[in-house]
């Protein structure tokens, strides 16, 4: 039932109605990254196009009536039909307009002194008037009386007056038509309102006019309740009428407005060596032709090509760029007439490889997609998807036109299939009439399968028996499932063994969230039936890396879907960072599924293939069929995990924690060297870039920053060197007296490996023999032993041995080693914190350093805690007999301790005198004042 009143002027969308006429509203949906609605990211620019020329096409104000009055005006046309019989398609019985209900009840007739506005010479107050009499009521003006042209951006604007309405409300509609007459589409609608006797205005700002759009009608209707439901819904409610009533509309206008599209030619994918096409139109209805200035810049927002053009009104304009690279572009437009800016648009495309692609081989990337609605040709070109998982039931699937609806999905089916693209299909939820009759909620499809088979299963069966051949996996729902769910095994298995009557070996596909622990009798389910659990990883498990997979099923029983980020919350950039990084961790746990969930309203509004998606081809084409190897020690804060399979191996590389850089940047510094075998490598990162890398005697110098790069021609055996030389320990006590420990080399070739290993860090350690020569059997290690003490300044934590093998296998190579070695007193865990207090006695701010030491032995120890800092005497506090688990605080002032600890750090820890093991930790103070004179260090036995 409609509200009282409606005081907001409501979005514009696409009427569902056939031909036209009234029904309910349908707002536009994206198509990956594109929308029938012509929008962009809004900017300053935009913002300043409310202000720019607009021409009046047609005004309405009825006044011709004062010369001529007449019952309807001329050019105006009431629209009658009839409803639906009760045995009637309800898709085909209406008129050629497509209106339904639309009886002769009621009167529509030109009225005097009723209109708007203060009686004048020129206002007679005019207005068209609807007298109620029980149903939905209609008038139409002809087209001929608003002549447009292809592309055109109108707005129509009307006023009406309403009383004695409860329940039918007041709306406008604009219908665009061909050269000869004809309907193109449904009219666009605002929803119906109730003015309460007072003047409201109505808006539509429909899409812009179709390619061979000539003219436009308007529409001025009373709609009751009745007239917006679905003709079969309908059948079995009481729906409340207005009887009687009274509508006035007046001032209607209709305004063209400077309309500017822009966007790449087809989906946005242009193969190399192919040059890119920019579809360009401008229609301003102040001047003939438009001024466009194109700017082409690529993934690191460096300006590739840039052009002007002149656009006439009448006619799109391309412009066929030169060939570029391979990568993710994004162009923009700024249109102007002479010196007056009207429009800005963006556009994107990218140009990308046919690279080879096994789609067979596990792991395997796809795409889920979140409506029906979406196609399925840019998940495949460009997401380069080896499956896709398609959502066969929605709220709005209509059952019982089943025909239609397998029809539509058929043709997916096929597509998908030709390309050796696996379907798979997700149940997203109850229809609405089936969740009306069983009364479950629609979006509870688990509940529809806790029912009795024969309520449900007549109803899915049309599409067991037009796929059971063809898809095997089948989702039973959008959402995680809640984990205590009553009864979930059994639902699994009824839906299982439904589905076997049509299906050999179905897999059911249950989504879960990766913070419920899976219960037992579920894991044995999806075990036994050879199931799968899809884990939805949603944005706030984006920090936690491949913790979340822990304990659920991998390989062929588990899959991940990556949500990505909202648009907007971060940049794009950053955003198709995030879930390329995101796919890396399943990939590596060892999933075989990876899937990106892809939804009309997570896609930018901007023209051509998404960031997001392109980065999802690269993931997908380097790392389909190959599986997790290990991870490569690559040097601070660069992560290298290698991966293998039947193309060969792949390294992949990035930063952590850093920003990106640009690649010219990177060759000036910002790059890493890493010895990837004798010959030049392909280099290809997360939008598409390609490069070849030759080796020089120091490796392979690579551009990296926090974008995924993909490394292809690396020799597997190199990078497993470097993954397999280790300290052995890789603990080390911290103490000054010498211990022995090992370094291990591992040989991964097939023939011995023979060489010299020289230790080149730390030197603090003092590690002995520097030099070591040695021979190692094929697939077998070398030992070789070393000797070592730790000085009391060497922090404790993390430390780096680093080496350099000069060695031979068939042939000659160098590489540098690097083994991770821990250093500190293994006995003890140290947590530090510190805050600031005004002393009392000289007013000045100490700092106060509280130590809580904690015995993680299984003995009691004794120790001592400690604090120093530059210009301060050593602070110790001893600890006697700290039992096993138990902790001990210790605080320590520093007096003026924000003044001249500043910017400085101060060194703590515990020390055990007896058997001189110790940790350091060197605690950094902020920058709290500005910077002062250098202090005269005082005694510090750390040193």
């Amino acid at each position: 039932m409609l509200a009282s009143t409606v005081m907001a002027i409501a979005q514009v969308g696409t009427i569902e109605l056939g031909g036209g006429g009234l029904g309910t509203t349908n707002l536009g949906t994206t198509n990956l990254g594109t929308t029938n609605l012509d929008t962009t990211n809004l900017d300053e620019m935009q913002l300043r196009e409310v202000n720019m020329p607009r021409r009046r096409l047609a005004r309405f104000d009825f006044e011709e009536n004062e010369d001529f009055p007449i019952e309807l005006p001329a050019g105006w046309a009431r629209v009658l039909s009839k409803a639906p019989a009760a045995d009637s398609n309800p898709t085909t019985a209406t008129t050629a307009t497509g209106a339904p209900d639309l009886p002769d009840f009621g009167s529509v007739k030109s009225e005097r002194a009723t209109g708007r506005g203060e009686p004048s010479a020129t206002n007679n107050r005019w207005a068209l008037h609807f007298a109620l009499n029980g149903a939905s009521m209609a008038v139409s003006s002809t087209p001929e009386k608003i002549q447009i042209t292809p592309g055109a951006q109108l707005t129509l604007t009307a006023w009406t007056r309403t009383r004695g309405l409860r329940h039918a409300g007041a709306r406008v509609a604009i219908q665009y038509h061909d050269a000869d007459g004809k309907p193109l589409g449904a009219p666009h609608t605002c929803a119906p309102m109730r003015s309460e006797g007072v003047w409201r205005e109505l808006r539509v700002e429909p899409p812009v006019a179709p390619e061979h759009a000539t003219s436009a009608s308007v529409w001025l209707e009373v709609v009751q309740p009745k007239s917006l439901k679905d003709h079969e819904e309908a059948r079995f409610q009481i729906v409340q009428h207005d009887v009687g009533g009274s509508v006035h509309f007046d001032d209607i206008e209709v305004w063209q407005l400077p309309t500017a599209s822009f966007r790449a030619s087809g989906i946005g994918v242009v193969e190399p060596g192919v040059p890119a096409r920019l579809e360009i139109r401008c229609s301003d209805p102040a001047a003939q032709a438009t001024s466009v200035a194109i700017r082409v810049r690529d993934a690191s927002a460096r300006t590739v090509y840039a052009a002007e053009h002149e656009v006439p009104a009448t006619r799109p304009l391309e412009s066929v760029l030169p060939v570029l690279p391979t990568g993710w572009y994004e162009a923009e437009a700024r249109f102007s007439v002479g010196k007056e800016p009207i429009a800005f648009r963006r556009a994107r495309f990218a140009v990308l490889p046919n690279d080879p692609f096994e789609p067979d081989e596990p792991p395997r990337f796809g795409a889920s997609l979140g409506s029906g609605d979406l196609g399925t040709e840019a998940a495949v070109e460009l997401a380069r998807a080896a499956f896709v998982v398609l959502p066969i039931w929605e709220e709005t699937t209509d059952t019982r036109t089943s025909r239609l609806e397998l029809q539509r999905l058929r043709t997916k089916v096929s597509a998908l299939l030709d390309r050796r693209i696996e379907p798979m299909f997700r149940i997203k939820a109850v229809p609405d009439a089936v969740a009306r009759e069983c009364r479950i909620e629609p979006d509870d499809t688990l509940a529809l399968f806790a029912l009795d088979e024969s309520r449900w299963r007549p109803v899915l069966e049309p599409w067991l028996l037009a796929f059971g051949q063809q898809v095997e996996q089948w989702f039973v729902a959008d959402q995680p499932v809640e984990a205590g769910r009553e009864g979930l095994p059994a639902r699994i298995d009824t839906l299982s063994r439904v589905l076997g009557t049509s299906i050999a070996g179905p897999a059911v596909g249950v989504p879960w969230w990766p913070g419920e622990a899976l219960p037992t009798d579920i894991a044995g389910t999806i075990d036994a039936g050879r199931h799968t659990l899809e884990i939805v990883a949603d944005a706030s498990w984006r920090e936690s890396a491949g913790e979340i997979y822990e304990g659920f099923p991998r390989g062929a029983r588990g899959m991940v879907r990556i949500v990505p980020l909202p648009p907007g919350v971060v940049e794009d950039r950053e955003r198709a960072i995030d879930i390329g990084l995101r796919a890396i961790d399943a990939w590596r746990a060892g999933f075989d599924s990876v899937s990106v969930d892809v939804r009309s309203d997570a896609l930018p509004p901007i023209p051509g293939p998404p960031l997001e998606l392109a980065a999802w081809r690269q993931v997908s084409t380097r790392l389909c069929g190959r599986r997790f190897v290990a991870e490569i020690p690559a040097g601070d804060g660069v992560r290298a995990i290698l991966g293998d399979g039947p193309r060969g191996p792949v390294l992949v590389l990035w930063r952590d924690g850093v920003s990106n850089i640009d690649a010219d940047a990177a060759m000036s510094g910002d790059a890493v060297t890493l010895d990837l075998g004798a010959t030049a490598v392909d280099v290809t990162d997360l939008w598409g870039r390609m490069s070849r890398v030759e080796p020089t005697r120091d490796g392979h110098r690579i551009a990296l920053g926090r974008e995924v790069v993909f490394v292809e021609g690396v020799e597997r055996e190199m990078l497993e060197l470097r993954a397999g030389f280790r300290a052995d320990p890789g603990f080390a006590t911290a103490r000054r007296a010498a211990q022995e420990g090992a370094l291990v080399v591992a040989n991964p070739w097939s023939t011995p490996m023979s060489g010299t290993l020289t230790i080149i860090a730390p030197d603090e350690l003092g590690m002995s023999p520097k030099v070591h020569r040695f021979t190692a059997p094929p697939g077998g290690e070398a030992r070789l032993p070393v000797s070592f003490s730790v000085p009391r300044r060497f922090e404790s934590g993390p430390t780096i041995v680093r080496a350099v093998l000069e060695g031979e296998t068939t042939d000659p190579f160098r590489a540098t080693l690097e083994a991770p070695l821990e250093v500190g007193f293994r006995e003890v865990s140290v947590e530090h914190a510190w805050r600031l207090a005004r002393s009392i006695e000289s007013g000045a701010v100490d700092l106060i350093l509280t130590l809580r030491v904690t015995n993680v032995s299984d003995q009691p120890i004794d120790v001592e805690a400690y604090a120093v800092a530059d210009g301060y005497t050593q602070n110790k506090k001893p600890i006697s007999a700290l039992a096993p688990g138990a902790t001990a605080v210790r605080v320590f002032p520093f007096a003026d301790g924000v003044r001249r600890l500043s910017g400085r750090d101060i060194r703590a820890g515990v020390h055990d005198a007896d058997g001189d093991a110790r940790t350091l930790r060197r605690i950094v103070i902020p920058a709290l004042l500005p910077p002062q004179a250098s202090v005269v260090e005082a005694g510090d036995e750390s040193r």
